[in-house]
């Protein structure tokens, strides 16, 4: 009975992009169902991604046959950047990106933001290249932690986004509040973004 409510209350807060902040948008606790860390000298790849390595090309906006011109997209953007940043509000992440996953094996970076809401362009995109792959090859969501030179812990979660039996992309968590992550709840934001790929990403 708890858990039908607790599927009630996430199709709810995910139809809402634009609901107001509020309790409804705590996290979920449930029990049992927290992400179990990776070793960091095995899994972290090490450097971020910088404009000069930046390995995901830019999926620019392509116009819609039916659409009179206007960019599929464009509308579809907007949605996805609520996604985002709901993804980002709801596990305490510094960015959040979606990257799709092409058949010819590329990476094309989709949309991402930062915790103020700003839109990162994809020559600033700081995602660890090893958690990408792995997310995408293994087809589970992988959290991988280190501590930097400082002694501060950093952490990333990477989701696939599945449709039908195909990896198309992943969500990506910069830095999330580790007290804040439960598998259900960001499986629930995969499909989310999955689903907003196959409607209209070209």
């Amino acid at each position: 009975m708890a858990s039908a409510s607790i599927v009630r209350r996430l199709i709810a807060f995910l139809k809402k992009p634009d609901a107001a902040e509020g309790e409804d948008r705590a996290a979920v606790p449930q029990a049992g169902d927290a992400f179990e860390a990776q070793e960091a000298q095995q899994t972290w790849a090490g450097e971020p991604v910088t404009e000069a390595t930046a390995p995901y090309a830019y999926s620019p906006p392509v116009p819609a046959p039916s659409s009179g011109g206007q960019s599929r997209i464009a509308s579809y953007g907007s949605r996805l950047d609520a996604l985002v940043m709901r993804a980002i509000q709801q596990f305490h992440a510094e960015h959040a990106y979606v990257i799709r996953h092409e058949d010819d094996g590329r990476m094309r970076y989709c949309t991402g933001r930062d915790m103020q809401g700003h839109y990162v362009p994809h020559t600033l995109v700081a995602a660890d290249r090893r958690a990408v792959s792995l997310a995408v090859k293994s087809g589970e969501s992988q959290l991988f932690v280190r501590t930097l030179d400082d002694n501060t812990p950093l952490s990333i979660l990477c989701g696939p986004l599945w449709s039908d039996d195909e990896v198309i992309g992943v969500l990506y968590l910069n830095n999330p509040a580790r007290s804040r992550l439960y598998r259900g709840v960001f499986d629930v934001f995969c499909d989310q973004a999955a689903r907003m790929l196959v409607e209209g990403v070209a």
